[in-house]
């Protein structure tokens, strides 16, 4: 055994060596094409704007550099452990027992991939002869790039699975390793399987079964990108009888899900959150808040929401919402005495508001799942994101009115002070006016705007003199991380999709639920409690990725705006993320106030999960509180 030790010890160090330093290199490609490729889409803005002309070839090359940037971080995103998988039931095993399941989706994730990596490969060949339409650049070089990114991704998980078989067998756990590879060995297999027993699966069962295998594997720790992709191509093999046809599909989808001119708003609204961080934004927001909020009764917890909601404008993501905000605010409130459940749980839920307010990340997933307009969704979020940071509000001054104690008034501040305090939340009107004012004046689109506000954030933060190089490559680099994780679940969406259009589960649902003798409200209060759920134990953008395709057909045939129900969505999940006792953003918060309990977080937050049921009712009562706006201007 100590033989086997050594060579796998051998194996690792062998492929460590060349493998690391090349999935680096990758890595910091993906980061310059991110700063790059701002400038095209400014450029061509600009061009437009004084020309009424169009560059040739922008969209094309906007697409080329997303299948780049992807393919280029996947290999370096699993290196740091940052592909999103679901940790609350595995990390409560022995430690050995964990380690056993790593085993197994490792095992698991190197098959897969080198499948893909395999049939990408073959595509090359097959549209060697293809050219994109503008720029005639050869597809099949992206496609090159798409593989051997998907190679070396395959290559990196190797390693973490002989890693963790030799950390088992220097612990004497021998059968734990062998039981691990053979249910990977028999999950991968499982096509076959069911074909020699003569089992027959079909349609709905077959779409049903698939779900619940998915989700049990993804409650044991498989990332989600690699569950969904494996029940995809196992589904699909299962529905055809062969596995020609599926393996055909898994190296068309990975393409095709990333080169997408639509997708390249995730990165850029990214990256303008970041570099809007970076510039100080958020201590700004705070600060000008105060001076108007801060004499009230819990003046600082409402300024800690105001900010958030600021911020949210220029942030579309909850969990970095409350994680900055509570940084500049939690300190502040702690020095006034605050009750620490009324400070943790207004800054928990107040960085729900990051995915509602817009530019939001959940929307723009919404509206590429759902085929609805970006634009639509924004202005859809405006007006709630809006009301329910006034509810959380309102429920500050009650609580600290009744109670003193809970939040006392902070200093006056002269309506001079005030009105100089203004030129804090320049950056992010700043960013407002710049982005949504160029998408309804027709200037650009959504996509572009992502473009025109990352350039905006970039020159506000230069003007500030807070960007550092250092600082500037920090943003350019998480904003590749949480790109490459996002987008790796939208190719495990692609692959999944086509095996839940084969089964025909979402029409299926939708034709059944639509047959209930039961009222369209009590279907829609289902969805509500499956939401609230799913949105405690994952981000809400794997949730609409993962759940929205066989969702949404239900819901439209129940007659339900689809842009109405994208708020609904978005807000849903948030709750799930400030529900105890596993909501994400509870934990968040417990990172940055480490002294104080997570059961004080949740109880604190109680409260605010009130408002945010009042604020779906009222959505519900009221569609036109959401669809005003974009009635109006679209």
């Amino acid at each position: 055994m100590n033989a086997i030790i050594k060579l796998l010890d051998y194996l690792i160090t062998f492929l460590q060596k060349p493998i690391y330093p090349i999935s680096r290199g990758l890595n910091i490609a993906s980061t310059i094409i991110v700063g790059i490729m701002i400038l095209p889409i400014v450029f061509d803005v600009l061009y437009r704007i004084l020309f009424n002309k169009s560059l040739m070839g922008i969209i094309e090359l906007m697409e080329f550099s997303m299948v780049a940037i992807v393919f280029g971080a996947l290999a370096n995103t699993q290196i740091n452990k940052g592909h999103i998988r679901i940790d609350i039931l595995v990390e409560r095993f022995p430690k050995k027992v964990q380690d056993i399941i790593d085993v197994f989706n490792y095992a698991i994730g190197f098959i897969l991939f080198s499948i893909l990596a395999w049939q990408l490969y073959i595509q090359i060949g097959i549209k060697s002869g293809l050219k994109s339409q503008a720029l005639g650049i050869p597809i099949s070089i992206f496609i090159a790039i798409a593989a051997v990114g998907t190679l070396i991704f395959a290559v990196v998980i190797l390693i973490d699975l002989l890693t963790s078989i030799s950390k088992l067998f220097k612990n004497g756990v021998y059968f734990g390793v062998l039981f691990a590879l053979i249910l990977a060995a028999a999950v991968i297999m499982l096509p076959a399987i069911l074909q020699m027993f003569s089992i027959r699966i079909t349609g709905l069962a077959l779409g049903a079964l698939g779900f619940c295998v998915l989700f049990i594997l993804l409650f044991f720790r498989l990332p989600i990108a690699t569950g969904m992709a494996l029940i995809g191509l196992l589904g699909m093999i299962i529905v055809s009888g062969k596995p020609d046809a599926a393996l055909k599909m898994i190296g068309i989808a990975p393409y095709s899900a990333t080169a997408s001119f639509m997708l390249v708003v995730v990165p850029l609204f990214i990256l303008m959150g970041e570099l809007a961080f970076r510039s100080g934004i958020s201590q700004d927001l705070f600060d000008t808040a105060y001076k108007w909020l801060g004499r009230q009764p819990g003046g600082l917890a409402m300024s800690s929401v105001a900010g958030c909601a600021g911020f949210s404008a220029v942030c579309g993501d909850s969990i970095a919402t409350a994680v900055t905000m509570g940084t500049v605010a939690l300190p502040e409130m702690k020095k006034k005495k605050y009750n620490p459940g009324l400070a943790t749980g207004c800054i928990a839920a107040g960085g729900t508001l990051g995915i509602l307010i817009p530019p939001s990340a959940g929307f723009i997933f919404y509206a590429i799942v759902a085929e609805e307009s970006i634009g639509k969704l924004f202005m859809a979020g405006l007006i709630p994101g809006v009301m329910l940071a006034f509810l959380f509000m309102l429920y500050i001054f009650i609580a600290t009115k009744r109670n003193p104690a809970l939040g006392p008034p902070g200093e006056s501040s002269t309506f001079k002070e005030k009105i100089v305090s203004l030129k804090g939340v320049i950056g992010m009107i700043f960013l407002i006016v710049l982005i949504l004012g160029g998408i309804l004046t027709g200037l650009f689109s959504p996509t572009e705007g992502g473009a025109v506000g990352a350039f905006g954030a970039f020159i506000f933060a230069l003007a500030k003199s807070k960007l550092t190089l250092k600082s500037l490559m920090l943003s350019l680099q998480t904003t590749v991380n949480v790109t490459c994780m996002l987008m790796s679940i939208l190719i495990g969406v692609a692959v999944l999709g086509y095996f839940l259009a084969a089964t025909r589960l979402p029409f299926e649902l939708a034709a059944f639920v639509t047959g209930l003798d039961v009222g369209r409200y009590v279907i829609l209060l289902g969805v509500v409690i499956l939401y609230i759920i799913l949105g405690c134990i994952m981000n809400v953008i794997p949730i609409i990725l993962l759940t929205l395709p066989a969702i949404l057909p239900t819901v439209l045939s129940l007659g339900f705006d689809p842009i109405w129900f994208g708020v609904i969505t978005v807000l849903l999940m948030q709750m799930g993320q400030i529900t105890p006792p596993i909501g994400i953003n509870l934990f968040a918060i417990n990172g940055v106030a480490k002294d104080v309990p997570i059961e004080t977080i949740a109880k604190g937050v109680l409260p605010f999960f009130v408002c945010m049921l009042v604020a779906v009712l009222l959505l519900v009562i009221f569609p036109q509180i959401a669809l005003f706006l974009p009635n109006l201007l679209f």
